[in-house]
């Protein structure tokens, strides 16, 4: 799909540098069918930017459609002075995203801080979004908190803290094969989650949204509503191979800086048996000392990048593909 460059976002020529298919307007191929994709990020600071190209190297995944990207904001989002500066010059407003048509939108996850969703700051206007979304977009996209918090708005359907983290590589099987968003997605693969609060299958299966793939381990991974209009995931389908290496040291980062009291534990299966000795020295070594910011500066982020894998990548790019297909045959019917 040719990311259309009919802005100035800097992670579309980021995603050029990488030799993904990026035209301006004038250069869109006339044949090609073109869809507007609205992209809610909520994703704290420091994941802000790294979100955008994740999303856009799926989005750029097929090869058949021109893709217009459109990242928005909405209220209730806290903000520091660098992310803030970037969304408010290449983000629009929600009351701008609804003055245009919309093919799809991708609302991705969200950092929050109270322990009843309808109580965070954003809360009202999310709801606002996805109630927008179900009457005027052929097919919503929801990653991880967004997930839960659709499911609260459309089916009443409360989240359950797992008490511990969620996260690593798991393996998951398709189970519903006849699907149209897993079609040609292997049987079994690995993908990955990051998160404290699960909807379950039985859950879902209450309020008749079909399960497609889950863990035996960790449970729902996507699910989608009988039309498509709400498609769910409860992992990171978009997360690059080196995301959980980074959300890892920033775990670390909060235990030295005295934001969490425990030392945290190892992302499931992600890391190989080398990395984790290498690992389990660095955690001695600081378990040693005085907690000090300083410390991050000795974390071993070069030794480790090279070794860590993405096997969920595939997966993750035909069920994008497939998504794309989907809403791009509900555009034809319109």
């Amino acid at each position: 799909m040719p990311l259309v460059q009919h802005n100035s976002l800097p992670s579309i020529d980021r995603i050029a540098q990488e030799g993904g298919a990026v035209c301006s307007p004038d250069q869109c191929q006339t044949d090609l069918p073109s869809l507007r994709i609205g992209f809610l990020n909520m994703m704290p600071d420091k994941a802000l930017l790294a979100t955008e190209r994740q999303f856009l190297r799926l989005l750029a995944s097929h090869d058949q459609l021109n893709c217009y990207f459109l990242p928005f904001t909405i209220a209730g989002i806290e903000r520091e002075d660098e992310a803030l500066q970037h969304v408010q010059t290449y983000y629009q407003s929600f009351e701008q995203i609804q003055q245009g048509n919309l093919d799809a939108l991708i609302i991705t996850g969200a950092n929050v801080t109270q322990a009843v969703l309808a109580h965070e700051s954003f809360w009202q206007p999310l709801e606002e979004v996805l109630l927008w979304a179900q009457q005027n977009v052929n097919s919503t996209l929801c990653s991880c908190l967004a997930t839960h918090a659709a499911a609260k708005v459309f089916y009443q359907l409360d989240r359950h803290h797992l008490g511990t983290k969620c996260w690593g590589v798991f393996e998951h099987q398709v189970v519903s094969p006849e699907h149209p968003l897993v079609a040609g997605v292997a049987a079994r693969f690995d993908m990955c989650h990051s998160r404290f609060n699960d909807i379950s299958q039985q859950q879902f299966a209450q309020v008749e949204v079909e399960v497609l793939v889950q863990s035996m381990d960790v449970g729902v991974q996507l699910a989608s509503d009988a039309d498509m209009r709400m498609v769910f995931f409860q992992g990171h389908p978009e997360y690059d191979d080196i995301s959980l290496l980074k959300e890892y040291k920033r775990e670390i980062f909060a235990y030295l800086n005295q934001q969490r009291d425990e030392y945290p534990p190892l992302p499931a299966a992600y890391f190989d048996l080398q990395s984790q000795q290498l690992l389990q020295e660095y955690k001695e070594a600081v378990l040693a000392q005085p907690r000090s910011n300083s410390l991050i500066e000795s974390f071993p982020d070069q030794a480790l990048s090279p070794s860590v894998t993405h096997p969920w990548r595939q997966p993750a790019l035909q069920i994008f593909r497939n998504w794309l297909d989907c809403i791009q045959k509900q555009h034809k019917s319109v």
